[in-house]
């Protein structure tokens, strides 16, 4: 059976475990339909209400009026509505006049459930996200609702507050689709009930932003960056394929070593360096590439230095050499590394990695990636401790903020940082404050939903740093209390090393890249030409109808020209999304549509009930449009000179080789 299947038949097995136990243990039917469905979605909360044997804090009012129900507080004597259907009536009233086109809505308060199953009979709501901060609240309604239909297909997504994590409201959100709406983000309190939770909806308001920016981060929002990434990952892709393989690594030494201690440079790795040097040969010491010159000048030998920086100046840190440390490092760099660095680690076991990025993908080299997600190559670092299975994992040096005295960095570290003296974060122990920066900020964000996800799999992060900011999910604790403890057990490591890539696999894997580029290439000039070919069809039209909306003539006789016009958009972004086309160029449409995308979303809720506002709707969307096919083929362009023109060293090689088609010599 193939590993999908296992999974697939043990999700199965683990659904139809909990249907039998639901059917057994539940006797209320609407109760057991809503658990079922809750299950797939979030399986804690489902268990912690399947757990509840009694109500011992809210009672329920319920009328002669079906809709007519309402909650007490038992303990303030406070109900959540002090007209159930007039309230929930004047809601959603209010709600489907000012946002009956957003597909997504955010509410504090799940109230008496009412309100969103009536909001959800509106089929342009794709998602309704609902947080309630009392677990007896989710448990009485769904008592009362069939809400199993919402549920199950996520129209309605269910959070109960204090099981609520920065992890889930980011994977909730990290999606295109949502992104798109983030300007339209807004918590919506249900009642004023609710005011009283205030601090916990600042809360989770801070969560659902902190996500949107993490993800944004993440996809990027710089075509330019975006270009110099592929410009570089090409240009060392023979490197990569010719180099050590990532895979070979981790399989040789999955699970080989307790424990990694991650090394960043922030001013409190100072201190740490002798017990750091007292411990290295019982532990993966995994380096940042900043702090590599200074494990190098205390005589450290890591056994891995992580670089994800793009930047000639991080190259530096690979000037100086020592053959003796050096030559059981392996140095894990991302792909789109700046030449010098490659240059200045030639000598050294150089690991290329690409990121898991839609193009890097594309190339299916599973050998040699896929590796750092987020911008940091401490996240990178964190991440490969990871993969290779470490059961705890120890950071020192991880600042993330400045020092009391104002450094940013430990001594020896060649560059300093400037940043934002008045952005503030929590300080390492939980109390007070200290200053750092927005890039920081970001890191960090990374390394709490990474952290998240890997306590999951029972890997304990301890941070050791004994400063700096604090970082959710890890255990605070003394680097020397972790260092006794390593040492007390007196094994030391025992690493395996790995060989090159051999010439016949190398040669295989270019002319696998080769073939993807072609095929890239191919497509998205195919694409470019034919958004080309309306853009120049459809802009004219558009900029006539915008000089008579400027004289004020444009009224509901344009309408229907107006629709033709968009229709004809329509398909060829049709033709753009099909899935033969989407996979190669959602990178790069992506980052180059984003604004519009943004623009877009918030024409598509705007009001459109009378023809009058259709039309202003309407010759608005068409203006955006003119903007997003110029930047779309522009992008499309760009890449297509990028990607031809940084092949160059992956078809001389070939040639070299003698491994280039014929057609192309």
């Amino acid at each position: 059976m193939k590993k999908d299947e296992i999974i697939r038949s043990r999700k199965q097995n683990q659904k139809s475990s909990k249907d039998i136990d639901i059917k057994a243990k539940v006797e209320n039917p609407i109760f057991r339909k809503n658990l079922q469905a809750l299950f797939q979605q979030d399986e804690l909360l489902a268990a912690h209400l399947f757990g509840i044997e009694k109500q011992e804090k809210y009672e329920i009012f319920i009328g002669k009026d079906p809709i007519d129900i309402n909650l007490i507080d038992r303990q303030s004597l406070e109900y959540v509505y002090e007209k159930p259907v007039a309230n929930v009536h004047s809601q959603l009233e209010i709600l489907e006049k000012q946002y009956k086109r957003y597909p997504f809505m955010y509410f504090y308060g799940l109230g008496n459930g009412i309100l969103y199953k009536a909001l959800l009979a509106n089929k342009t709501h794709k998602r309704i996200l609902v947080v309630e901060p009392e677990i007896e609240i989710i448990y009485s309604i769904l008592h009362l609702i069939d809400l199993s239909e919402e549920l199950a297909n996520e129209r309605l997504v269910l959070f109960y507050s204090k099981f609520m994590t920065f992890t889930q409201v980011y994977f909730t959100i990290a999606n295109s689709t949502i992104s798109s709406y983030m300007k339209l983000y807004d918590m919506h309190v249900h009642s004023p009930f609710y005011d009283k939770f205030s601090d916990d909806v600042d809360r989770i308001n801070k969560y659902f932003t902190r996500a949107f920016l993490q993800y944004a981060s993440a996809c990027g929002n710089s075509i330019d960056d975006n270009l110099q990434g592929i410009r570089q990952n090409l240009e060392n892709i023979v490197h990569a394929v010719t180099n050590y393989p990532y895979y070979d690594l981790v399989k040789a030494r999955l699970k080989k070593v307790q424990t990694a201690i991650i090394v960043a440079t922030g001013p409190s790795l100072t201190k740490q360096l002798p017990l750091l040097k007292k411990v290295a040969p019982y532990v993966s010491v995994i380096s940042v590439d900043a702090s590599y010159p200074i494990l190098l000048k205390h005589g450290i030998a890591p056994d891995y230095v992580t670089s994800i920086e793009r930047v000639p100046a991080t190259s530096t840190f690979f000037l100086n050499k020592d053959k003796k440390i050096d030559k059981n490092i392996y140095f894990v760099v991302a792909t789109l590394t700046h030449a010098d660095t490659i240059r200045n680690l030639k000598d050294r076991k150089l690991v290329l990695t690409m990121r898991p990025g839609s193009d890097e993908m594309g190339y299916k080299l599973k050998r040699h990636g896929y590796l750092g997600i987020g911008h940091s190559t401490a996240n990178q670092a964190y991440q490969l401790a990871y993969v290779l299975k470490h059961k705890q994992i120890v950071l020192i040096g991880q600042d993330l903020a400045f020092g009391k005295d104002g450094s940013s960095h430990a001594i020896g570290h060649t560059f300093t940082e400037s940043g934002e003296y008045d952005l503030f974060t929590t300080a390492y122990g939980g109390e007070g404050e200290v200053r750092t920066t927005h890039i920081w900020n970001i890191f960090k964000n990374q390394y709490e939903k990474d952290i998240e996800e890997a306590s999951k799999e029972d890997i304990k992060t301890y941070n050791c740093t004994e400063g700096g900011a604090h970082i959710s999910g890890t255990i605070e604790r003394p680097f020397s209390e972790i260092v006794d403890e390593i040492l007390a057990s007196k094994k030391t490591k025992n690493l395996p090393q790995i060989q090159k890539v051999s010439f016949e696999d190398a040669s295989k894997s270019m002319l696998q890249i080769y073939d993807v580029i072609q095929k890239k290439v191919a497509v998205q000039t195919k694409v470019k030409e034919r958004i080309e070919k309306v853009f120049l069809n459809v802009v004219p039209k558009i900029d006539k109808f915008l000089a008579i909306k400027n004289e004020g003539k444009l009224g509901a006789e344009h309408f229907d020209e107006l629709v033709k016009i968009s229709d004809k958009i329509d398909k060829v972004k049709d033709f753009i999304m099909s899935r033969k086309n989407v996979k190669i160029i959602e990178n790069i449409l992506a980052i180059s549509v984003n604004f519009q995308e943004l623009e877009l979303a918030k024409i598509s809720v705007a009001p459109s009930d009378t023809k009058e506002q259709k039309v202003d709707k309407l010759i608005q969307w068409l203006e955006m449009h003119k903007y997003w096919l110029f930047s779309a083929a522009g992008g499309l362009n760009a890449d297509i000179e990028t990607t031809t023109s940084a092949s160059k060293n992956l078809i001389k090689e070939m040639k070299r080789r003698g491994i280039l088609p014929v057609k192309n010599k």
